[in-house]
């Protein structure tokens, strides 16, 4: 089986799932990690090759990095307050493309901060994991 990660958003939490990609089953739910209230709300995620999750801080102005056992390994800053989601590309999947909202922001709260909503890259030290495909 694999695991599969999701986002508890408004818990703060990030969960985890064995997963059987033969059935789409999912067992053995458990918290991977607890989010610090003060990095924003956890919301879109991926996987890279060393196992670590990365996640996009809405409210937070970043992503965090997270090691297999759920500590945070890194926090990478932003100069947009909400990332919603992230994913590995580039020639060699070290490239962390972030995506960010531009909604829910008063005119002021754009203002400083140019470029919510737009497509972030985020070059990183490690190689990400290709996306999979949905099958059904």
């Amino acid at each position: 089986s694999k695991t599969m990660y999701v986002t508890a958003q408004f818990a703060y939490e990030l969960l985890a799932f064995d997963f059987d990609p033969a059935t789409g089953e999912l067992a053995n739910r458990r918290s991977f990690a607890t989010v610090p209230e003060e990095n924003g709300l956890p919301d879109g995620l991926t996987v890279d090759a060393e196992g670590c999750v990365w996640s996009a801080q809405w409210g937070g102005w970043c992503i965090t990095r997270y090691d297999p056992d759920g500590k945070i390994e890194r926090v990478v800053k932003m100069p947009i307050p909400n990332p919603t989601s992230c994913c590995f590309g580039g020639p060699d999947l070290k490239d962390l493309y972030v995506t960010t909202a531009w909604g829910w922001l008063t005119d002021q709260e754009r203002a400083a901060a140019p470029g919510c909503g737009d497509l972030w890259v985020v070059h990183t030290d490690v190689q990400g994991l290709p996306e999979p495909r949905f099958k059904g």
